[in-house]
């Protein structure tokens, strides 16, 4: 865990709690430029980012951590910041000990929910663009060749198999070899 909150005496009690359900705690102030790999949660203390309008270098389409916002006083431009940056909780000062483990738990399970998918969107997408190649090779291959479609999806499986990789492969090299005839300059002879 890493606290990123200045030196004070809720901050140090956070800290102590955090020690003592079993937390392996790391304290830093000012922000550090990146956040280090090997840390799994971060707690941020959200006034000194609002009343010192320091910004976090923090990646909240992907996070590598998960993020816990330390509040010690609501109000809308702090609920605001915790929003941009998609904090996964929120911990209040005074410091309450009872929840705080849960919180951590159920913001720790949700972070690897979504990771997972977040994986599985870009295993999807990339699936989906490997399909729209295969069926563009195949209208290419069906116009040049006049094949119908099962003999044109039969000769880029045929070239899969003669040079040992994926349909895909094949698919994507036609695509490209058919865009970059297009970019080809026409003859103009007569």
């Amino acid at each position: 865990m890493l606290l990123l909150q200045p030196e004070n005496r809720e901050n140090e009690e956070l800290s102590q709690h955090l020690n003592r359900i079993g937390c392996l705690v790391r304290r830093c102030w000012p922000l550090p430029v990146n956040i280090q790999d090997n840390v799994d949660v971060v707690l941020i203390s959200a006034g000194p980012l609002v009343e010192d309008n320091i910004e976090l270098n923090w990646d909240a389409d992907d996070p590598s951590a998960v993020l816990i916002a330390v509040v010690d006083y609501e109000n809308p431009i702090v609920v605001e910041k915790m929003l941009r940056l998609r904090v996964q909780a929120v911990i209040g000062l005074p410091l309450q000990t009872f929840g705080v483990l849960a919180t951590i738990l159920l913001s720790v399970n949700n972070h690897r929910r979504e990771a997972r998918l977040r994986l599985r969107a870009a295993r999807l997408a990339e699936k989906l663009r490997a399909q729209r190649d295969i069926d563009k090779a195949k209208s290419i291959l069906m116009a040049i060749r006049s094949i119908p479609e099962d003999a044109a999806y039969n000769a880029l499986r045929e070239q899969a198999m003669n040079k040992r990789t994926t349909i895909e492969a094949i698919a994507s090299a036609v695509v490209n070899a058919n865009e970059m005839l297009h970019l080809l300059p026409k003859d103009k002879s007569v």
